[in-house]
């Protein structure tokens, strides 16, 4: 900078910086964090139903609105599994995922610490089918075979969210967040009575988190709803990237 070069130019050099991390960084995870603190909130209260479609539409109508709602932000990923397939297929720098990842863990206890706070005593203790909304594997599910369950649930997750959200062909479609919401509620009806399907860490974490302190059987399978997610979007974005990608 030269002697008669106004300070001012320094300030408005900086202040596209500031935006620019503002818009791609802390809004994003923001949205994130408040995201997967909704959908896990709504998601473990619908569980007090024990209704395995009521439970299953809940949890696809709510990813569905959180998309439409915060999509434009930070992509609308509220999933450590989908931000993965993202991440492996060139939607989003290491970086921010790391950062999302650590939204998406603390949204989900939070949301989960919600429920616990709202619901009475007698329904969130109520039976092991409701557990706080806590995954558990059902009687006589095998580990191995829960890990295969998952990994195919969340490939069927996160394969839909990269076609319909990844592709170029499809980014614009007003279809594409009731896609998404689908593929969730299917998935949580055809997998829900075996593994709970989760298909999301951070659905899994929170409230587990949150049961413990009464219930610490939970963890005792807990690594199944990190390996299979993780399995199945390592699956799906190596799909993707060879049938879509050139």
């Amino acid at each position: 900078m030269s002697d008669g070069e106004p300070l001012l130019i320094d300030d408005e050099r900086r202040h596209p910086n500031q935006y620019d991390a503002w818009e791609n960084k802390i809004r994003p995870v923001v949205a994130e964090f408040v995201g997967v603190t909704v959908f896990v909130f709504v998601g473990t209260m619908a569980v007090q139903t024990n209704d395995i479609t009521s439970i299953g539409l809940a949890h696809g109508l709510m990813i569905a609105l959180l998309i439409m709602g915060l999509g434009n932000i930070s992509g609308g990923h509220f999933n450590p599994a989908v931000t993965l397939g993202v991440a492996l297929n060139g939607g989003i720098s290491i970086s921010l995922s790391v950062l999302y990842f650590f939204a998406q863990m603390i949204g989900g206890a939070l949301g989960a610490a919600f429920t616990r706070a709202v619901l009475p005593p007698h329904i969130y203790h109520g039976s092991i089918s409701i557990n706080g909304g806590a995954h558990t594997l059902s009687s006589g599910v095998e580990p191995g075979w829960a890990i295969l369950c998952e990994a195919i649930l969340t490939f069927v997750l996160v394969f839909t969210v990269l076609m319909n959200a990844l592709d170029k062909r499809n980014q614009d479609s007003v279809l594409t967040p009731l896609a998404i919401g689908f593929a969730v509620a299917v998935d949580i009806m055809g997998g829900g009575m075996t593994t709970g399907a989760s298909m999301n860490p951070a659905r899994s974490f929170g409230p587990a988190l949150a049961v413990s302190t009464f219930n610490t059987d939970v963890w005792k399978h807990h690594y199944v709803y990190w390996i299979g997610p993780a399995i199945g979007s390592l699956l799906a974005a190596g799909i993707y990237r060879f049938l879509f990608r050139r």
